[in-house]
């Protein structure tokens, strides 16, 4: 095949690609424990964020979270047992993205944690994200472990999860039209969801004003809602998720059907070469732009992991800058820079989404159908809007990461390998 044939049939898969990412409608239709909802999911399974590592390869955020998952679950009465229980094989540890799912941050996910179901109206495919724990930079989410941390994610579970879910199944909650208006809110929809939150509980009460029959209990879900600054996010994540799965297995595209890291790589995924990660180190961390809360600071910092780069993914996040000029001090740097930094990605993106829109750019919709292959060789890759975890523990802040070339690089080469 000569190399023009080639890329002619390259760029024919990625239109088909790209338009299959356009047709999905994702909803939210329900909550539910991770046993019932995860395939494949087992008691004995914790779920975490990224490409997976052997156990012992864990040292920080995402081994500290799957240590305190254990414990939560009743799976192990002490870190010392859990740990134990992980190096023999008798828990197990597994990628959220391999069980059709998503995680922040660390990702991880035990079996009795609620978790948001959305599904593609029209397909029907589902995906799945842990609930988010709310306000705090004490969390499991975070590397953080404790009876204050347990006790949160069983209220969660136990009252939140449920007063939700029967407000979602009597009337799911259509995704797109939240996630566009939120765009021309001021969100990019990673690292800014201020508007999204706020579109999102207004969805729900709607929803509980008009429920039929007996009410569900709000006690705790109101003040969820009221103060869960980024429980939006996980909702978007698990709709990304839907949205790029439907480009999945498409014979010679260079569409990115997913990024993704563990604490101590970044990975890509693209759609002709299903169920394959491309792998490189991450960075060091402290050279990123961002904002560090005190008494921290960077060398305090380390990589948590985390599958919401499925944002930037889209175009989204990072991506999406020029949408939210507010994480100016978390982002690139200026306004007018964040706007250049989101021009530029269009030379790497297939297309421009028709509703998904940034009102500081004209009303373009955002970079669609991020090309590896374009990202390889206009060695330009879509930057990333992220939490900034410590090393030991607990939310310090926000950073702007760009993540490493190779894997698109690699990712390009072995499609054309198979070609």
């Amino acid at each position: 095949m000569t190399t023009t044939t080639r890329d002619a049939s390259r760029l024919s898969a990625n239109e088909a690609a790209v338009a299959a990412m356009l047709s999905a409608e994702p909803e939210l239709i329900d909550i539910l424990p991770a046993l019932e909802a995860v395939p494949g999911m087992a008691k004995d399974i914790i779920l975490v964020s990224g490409p997976l590592m052997p156990w012992q390869d864990y040292t920080g955020c995402q081994r500290l979270a799957v240590v305190g998952a254990v414990v939560f679950e009743g799976l192990a009465a002490t870190e010392a047992e859990a740990d134990g229980l992980l190096r023999s094989g008798a828990i197990r540890l597994a990628s959220c993205h391999e069980h059709g799912g998503v995680g922040s941050l660390t990702g991880v996910c035990s079996a009795s944690m609620p978790v948001l179901v959305v599904r593609d109206r029209l397909s029907g495919r589902t995906a799945t994200c842990r609930m988010n724990e709310g306000p705090g930079t004490r969390a499991l989410t975070f590397g953080s472990q404790g009876p204050a941390v347990n006790g949160n994610l069983a209220r969660i579970r136990d009252q939140v999860a449920p007063a939700l879910a029967q407000i979602l199944r009597e009337s799911p909650i259509p995704l797109l039209p939240i996630m566009a208006q939120a765009l021309a809110m001021g969100d990019e929809l990673h690292g800014r969801q201020t508007a999204a939150g706020l579109l999102f509980r207004n969805a729900v009460l709607e929803r509980l004003l008009h429920l039929p029959g007996n009410a569900p209990e709000t006690a705790a879900l109101l003040p969820y809602l009221d103060t869960a600054e980024f429980h939006f996010l996980h909702v978007a994540m698990a709709a990304a998720k839907v949205i790029a799965d439907t480009a999945v297995s498409i014979p010679g595209s260079s569409i990115v059907t997913g990024m993704a890291m563990n604490e101590k790589e970044f990975a890509v995924r693209v759609s002709g070469v299903p169920g394959q990660w491309f792998r490189a180190p991450l960075p060091p961390i402290s050279g990123f732009p961002g904002r560090i809360m005190p008494p921290w600071t960077r060398a305090d910092l380390g990589y948590s992991g985390g599958d919401s780069l499925i944002m930037e993914t889209l175009g989204l996040g990072g991506a999406a800058a020029a949408a939210a000029p507010a994480l100016s001090p978390v982002s690139i740097g200026t306004p007018a820079q964040m706007m250049e930094l989101t021009s530029s990605l269009y030379a790497v993106a297939s297309s421009e989404h028709p509703t998904l829109r940034i009102p500081a750019l004209g009303g373009r919709g955002v970079p669609w159908g991020m090309d590896a292959a374009a990202i390889a060789g206009h060695r330009l890759v879509p930057p990333v809007h992220i939490g900034a975890t410590l090393r030991n523990g607990g939310l310090a802040g926000a950073i702007y990461f760009t993540p490493p070339l190779q894997p698109f690089i690699d990712a390009v080469e072995h499609l054309q390998s198979i070609a």
